[in-house]
C-alpha cells in the first residue's frame, strides 16, 4: 500500500511540471514538453503496476494430495529374557518369554509361573502351576517349558524342580536269635485229636437280626470241634443277615434251619458243626 502511495505522488509531480514547462512561448518547447509528459505518465504506470512484494501471496495453495502414505508395518514381538531364578535342583536358569502369533507372556507372570514350578520337587512329568501347564522335554538348551494358550515360557538353564526322595521301604522284620519269642495266650480249649471224645463247648452269644439272643455252640464231632473265635464268625454273620431263605453259605460253612426248638439253626463243614441254641 505505502509503494501504490508513493508511485501517485510521483506522477502527480511529473504531471506538474509537465504542464509548467508547456507554458513555453514556442511550440517546439510545448511538443518536447508533451513527449516528456507522456514518457513520465507511462512511467508512474509502470511504477503503479508494480507487483505487491509485501504481505500474504495472491497465489492459491495447491490441493491436498488424494494418497496416504501408507501405515508403517507393526514391528514384530522377540523372546524377552525375564531375569534369573533358582530352582529347588540347587541350579539356575534364565526365564524366557517367547513370542509367538499367539503374543507374549509378560515378565511378571513368567517368574511367577516359573518360580513357582521348579520351587518344589516334582516328578518328571506335566503338572498344572497356576493355570499353566508346566513339564520337562528333550532339549538340553531349554530343558523346562510352560504352555498356555499358545504362549510359551522357556527355562533356559539347569533350574528345575528337584526328583522328590523314594518312598522309604517297608521295614523287613527279622527274627533275632538272641531273644526268645513271647508265648502266644489262648484261651480256647485246644482242638481234640480225631477218634477222641469230643465235647460241645459254649463260645458266648450273638445277637440276631430281630434283636434276639442265640447262645454259639462248638459241637464235638468225630471229625473235632470248630474253634469258638471261627464258629462266633459265622454265626454272627449267618444270624445278622436279613434273607428270603433260611439257606445261607459263611465262608465255606453250610448254614441252615433245622426242625429243632433246643437248635433251630446248625452251620457245618468238613464234618464240623456250629450250632445255634435259642435262648
Amino acid at each position: 500500500m505505502k509503494s501504490t502511495h508513493l508511485a501517485v505522488l510521483a506522477a502527480t509531480s511529473l504531471t506538474v511540471v509537465a504542464m509548467m514547462a508547456g507554458c513555453g512561448k514556442d511550440g517546439k518547447t510545448d511538443s518536447a514538453s508533451a513527449g516528456s509528459t507522456a514518457h513520465s505518465a507511462t512511467s508512474a504506470a509502470a511504477i503503479t503496476k508494480a507487483p505487491n512484494l509485501v504481505g500474504p501471496s495472491a497465489a492459491p495453495l495447491p490441493p491436498p494430495s488424494p494418497t496416504q502414505p501408507p501405515a508403517p508395518a507393526p514391528t514384530p514381538l522377540a523372546d524377552v529374557d525375564c531375569g534369573t531364578i533358582n530352582g529347588s535342583n540347587g541350579a539356575t536358569a534364565h526365564v524366557i518369554a517367547f513370542a509367538s502369533a499367539a503374543g507374549r507372556a509378560g515378565c511378571t507372570e513368567a517368574i511367577t509361573v516359573a518360580s513357582d514350578y521348579v520351587s518344589i520337587p516334582r516328578a518328571a512329568d506335566a503338572t498344572t502351576v497356576d493355570g499353566w501347564t508346566c513339564e520337562p522335554q528333550p532339549d538340553t538348551g531349554v530343558p523346562h517349558i510352560c504352555l498356555n494358550q499358545g504362549l510359551t515360557i522357556g527355562l533356559r538353564g539347569n533350574a528345575g524342580p528337584a526328583t522328590p526322595p523314594p518312598p522309604a521301604p517297608t521295614p523287613v522284620r527279622t527274627v533275632d536269635p538272641s531273644q526268645t519269642p513271647a508265648p502266644v495266650h489262648n484261651d480256647e480249649p485246644p482242638a481234640p485229636n480225631p477218634g477222641d471224645t469230643v465235647e460241645d463247648v459254649n463260645c458266648g452269644p450273638v445277637t440276631d437280626a430281630g434283636g434276639g439272643t442265640r447262645t454259639v455252640i462248638a459241637v464235638g464231632t468225630t471229625a473235632g470241634r470248630v474253634g469258638c473265635t471261627e464258629a462266633i464268625n459265622v454265626a454272627t454273620t449267618y444270624a445278622t443277615t436279613i434273607s428270603d431263605s433260611d439257606v445261607m453259605t459263611v465262608d465255606g460253612w453250610q448254614c441252615n434251619a433245622q426242625p429243632d426248638a433246643t437248635t433251630p439253626s446248625i452251620c457245618s463243614k468238613d464234618g464240623l458243626v456250629i450250632g445255634l441254641r435259642a435262648n
